[in-house]
């Protein structure tokens, strides 16, 4: 069985092709890999690696339908891993918010409309979703096409958890409520941490917190390998600083600013989707990388952005920890998760009186998948690689045997 996954950002579109085998489920061959970014730019840099080869490209592509082309285009014809599309039993989004319960669900016309209901809710994610679905659509007009929602790893919040304090008819006609997001990233750690630690992920009284850090940042409480609790919500706008969405913010501070300033709705939306963040602190930008640097030259606002960075994870470490009871294990994740030692030591150095102990050394020079903390810490903390891809393609297969959608409450 060959399942392609799409991952789709506003300029960019990642992919992965999977074949599965019958005897071994759960343990995949990746067949090929490619990724564009920077679509809409003069030069998009682009990369596809195949039978152990890699090519690089850096052309400009115009759009998402046309990095769409190219990815089929990589995949299909001579010296490729598909001879034709047919051979593909499905393609798996890495889809991300719809007006209905959490789960998995086919990419018909009702999905779509339910995805476009909540275009405003996920503005820097459906939209380019709907476009490249509806690309693939028109390609492979035969083709299962599933989407496996970053909101289906959450469908387990509890109701407490789950709901806001505003007028329940919000939550009943609505569906104003927790969501939370990244949930194929915390699925995945959720699996790996229990077998770095040689327990069964659904052991009850296991009790992970999963940080997810990146352009895009959630934690994220586990137990027996559900989620429990989130610091995204409603949308991806909820909870810790991103790169430029603002994280958590007093309602009030919005409706004021609206009023003081005579911002439309549309333009409030996209201060706080791509204005605010550690680029809005900053004023430099979003990168942590490039705030590092700034930081370093003695840029203030660089160094606030990144203090509000930390503080706001180490204190989302707290809140779910606090929601189980406890704590067995921290893992780190995403591309500042992964890479930055530093900023894992900064999180971490204040949270000794839950049994956090780094190991210098160790953090410094890890490589995921790595224990970072002392043998004397309590609780390990660990940096894994992040591997969403795979849940998504693991999820479109069990689907392909059993089309129900997993819905939530």
């Amino acid at each position: 069985m060959k399942i392609l996954v799409i991952n789709v950002g506003s300029t960019s579109l990642k992919y992965k092709l999977y074949r599965f085998f019958s005897s071994l489920p759960q343990s995949p061959n990746v067949l090929a890999e490619g990724r564009i970014e920077r679509i809409g730019d003069v030069q998009s840099p682009a990369e596809h690696s195949f039978a152990g080869q890699t090519s690089q490209t850096s052309d400009g592509v115009s759009d998402l339908h046309e990095a769409v082309a190219q990815t089929v285009h990589r995949l299909t014809g001579t010296n490729t891993p598909l001879a034709t599309l047919n051979e593909l039993d499905a393609v798996g989004f890495k889809t991300v918010h719809l007006r209905r319960p959490p789960g998995t669900y086919a990419l018909d016309d009702e999905t779509l409309a339910r995805m476009a209901d909540f275009q405003d809710v996920a503005p820097g994610h459906n939209p380019a979703y709907l476009e490249v679905i509806r690309s693939f659509r028109s390609t492979l007009p035969n083709t299962p096409l599933v989407g496996v929602f970053e909101t289906a790893f959450h469908r387990t919040i509890p109701p407490h958890a789950a709901i806001y304090g505003v007028p329940y008819a919000w939550y009943q006609d609505h569906g104003i409520r927790r969501y939370g997001f990244h949930g194929a990233s915390h699925s995945y750690i959720a699996l790996r941490t229990a077998e770095l630690l040689h327990r069964s992920p659904i052991d009850p009284s296991l009790r992970i917190v999963s940080c997810h850090l990146g352009g895009s940042s959630s934690v994220c409480a586990i137990r027996g390998g559900n989620s429990v609790d989130t610091s995204m919500g409603f949308s991806p706008q909820e909870g810790l600083l991103n790169a430029t969405r603002t994280g958590s913010l007093d309602a009030f501070a919005v409706l004021y600013m609206q009023e003081r300033l005579g911002l439309s709705p549309g333009r409030i939306g996209q201060i706080l989707t791509h204005e605010g963040g550690l680029l809005g602190i900053s004023g430099i930008s979003g990168d942590m990388r490039d705030l590092q640097e700034a930081a370093e030259g003695g840029h203030d606002r660089a160094a606030l952005a990144i203090d509000a960075f930390c503080y706001g994870v180490r204190k989302g470490i707290a809140e779910m920890a606090a929601a189980m009871g406890g704590l067995d294990a921290v893992s780190f994740t995403g591309g500042i998760g992964e890479r930055s030692h530093s900023i894992r030591k900064r999180i971490c150095s204040d949270l000794a009186f839950l049994g956090l102990t780094l190991h210098d050394q160790r953090n410094r020079t890890a490589v995921p998948d790595a224990r970072l903390s002392s043998d004397e810490g309590r609780v390990p903390v660990w940096v894994i690689q992040a591997e969403e891809e795979v849940m998504v393609a693991r999820e479109v297969v069990r689907f392909l045997s059993n089309p129900l959608p997993q819905a939530g409450p």
